[in-house]
């Protein structure tokens, strides 16, 4: 039986904070931010991707989850309505369509929700605070580069098991939804939970470094916003269950608004990794990467309160130390495709990514069709790659793109007809992320959840 949160004690208050640059290692120069990426692949057509096109959702897994995606508030006030009503209109789109798969909201464990402006938080909270009861989904929400007319677009995932037999006990949800002032961690500052538990696997909300006991953001810039997110990320994993830490972590996620910030958000993460790494001396366990799970670090223009880095992560109460790992590489027309992959080692679920780099110095246009078709062929080979006693399927395919250098119409329809063709009936969820920029030459950074 886990322990409830009310019981995690901590014996230091967050709101004494103090980081030094020292704590983190010297940053090489292949994490610096790259310049001068030649445009590629981009339309004349500005904000081009048409959003009514871009619902769908993956098929119900054996293990009870679906997700879903582009679920979408349309808003344009010369048309008469306010954005109330927009958001509105969408939960009920959405409410709908889980209908017609036997869900209901209470069954959503996991929200993304990327919107068009922070100055809308409010307005659009107002809407959302309706729809959940007193235990929400865990939530992460970011301003984004979405097209003119669009107030919002969301997807998410659902949980709830067809049928239990007599003799098969159905995981239990355990949900963290904390709103009081404390000093180990922040309170909710919308309608999510901080964090869900299903079976051994851990979904958290995305964590800003509000200092806890006044809910305002600390200050020190860039490196203690990122060692205080993160740390609160790790509180949030201990309060759930007390064997878990960060190197539970499967897959995260990193949010900056500035692309300076990059090389910050991989710093600190590597200084954790090491930390994991003495957890265990083990003289036969080099691969770190598989330890603490693999991380996006993507630009986006905006966060709640301003914040300048935000985590998000899921986490899987494993062994780490016997996860599955692999890499693999390829060229392809001028691009560089990296796929990587990391299973739980209790086979429960699994994390791919996939990164699309630009390699070629020439400035001239570059055609994306055949490399998207390989990233896509390369990651259906790592889900057959999965070991046998992995019965998790690929829900969700988020692909973070460069808005100025890649055309998101034709990104879609290429991505969509390569997954379809690839993997047929096991297609997952497509999410598309426009982000002001990505490490390095990376121009699409793609993540998939499998459960």
């Amino acid at each position: 039986q886990e322990e409830s949160a009310s019981t995690f004690v901590v014996n230091s208050c967050s709101c004494d904070l103090s980081f030094s640059d020292d704590n983190i290692f010297p940053l090489s120069e292949e994490n610096e931010p790259e310049k001068n990426i030649p445009v590629i692949w981009k339309s004349s057509k500005q904000n081009s991707l048409d959003f009514t096109k871009m619902f769908g959702s993956s098929r119900k897994s054996l293990s009870g989850y679906q997700w879903f995606s582009g679920i979408t508030a349309h808003f344009l006030p010369s048309e008469g309505k306010n954005a109330q009503e927009a958001a509105r209109e969408a939960f009920r789109s959405l409410q709908a369509t889980l209908t017609s798969e036997g869900l209901e909201l209470k069954d959503i464990i996991l929200v993304h929700l990327y919107m068009k402006s922070m100055n809308d938080f409010n307005v659009i909270n107002s809407v959302y605070v309706t729809e959940f009861d007193l235990c929400p989904p865990t939530r992460v929400c970011v301003e984004t580069l979405l097209p003119d007319g669009v107030l919002f677009c969301l997807d998410c995932l659902g949980h709830k098991y067809d049928t239990a037999a007599d003799d098969v006990l159905c995981d239990e949800k355990l949900v963290m939804h904390i709103q009081s002032i404390s000093h180990w961690a922040p309170a909710s500052i919308g309608p999510y939970s901080q964090s869900i538990k299903v079976g051994d696997v851990l979904y958290c909300a995305g964590q800003i470094a509000l200092v806890p006991c006044t809910m305002q953001l600390v200050s020190g810039g860039i490196w203690t916003e990122a060692m205080v997110s993160l740390r609160h990320v790790e509180r949030v994993l201990q309060a759930m269950s007390q064997k878990t830490a960060l190197h539970h972590i499967i897959t995260a996620s990193c949010y900056v608004t500035d692309s300076k910030h990059i090389p910050v958000a991989r710093s600190v993460w590597q200084k954790k990794l090491r930390e994991c790494k003495k957890v265990e001396d083990s003289e036969t366990y080099h691969d770190v990467t598989a330890l603490c799970g693999l991380l996006a670090v993507v630009v986006i223009s905006h966060l709640p309160r301003d914040a300048a880095i935000e985590w998000h992560v899921v986490a899987v109460v494993d062994d780490p130390f016997r996860r599955k790992h692999f890499l693999m590489k390829m060229l392809s027309e001028g691009f560089q495709i990296e796929c990587e992959t990391v299973e739980s080692s209790s086979a429960s679920c699994a994390s791919i990514s996939v990164r699309l780099s630009v390699i070629s110095s020439s400035n001239s246009q570059l055609c994306l069709d055949g490399p998207l078709h390989d990233s896509v062929a390369m990651f259906s080979q790592a889900v057959e790659k999965l070991s046998e006693e992995c019965s998790a399927s690929p829900l969700s395919f988020r692909a973070f793109f460069k808005e100025d250098v890649i055309d998101a119409e034709a990104l879609q329809k290429g991505l969509q007809k390569s997954l379809e063709k690839c993997l047929d009936e096991k297609t997952p969820a497509l999410i598309l992320v426009p982000v002001v920029d990505l490490p390095g030459k990376e121009v699409i950074h793609i993540t998939c959840w499998l459960s």
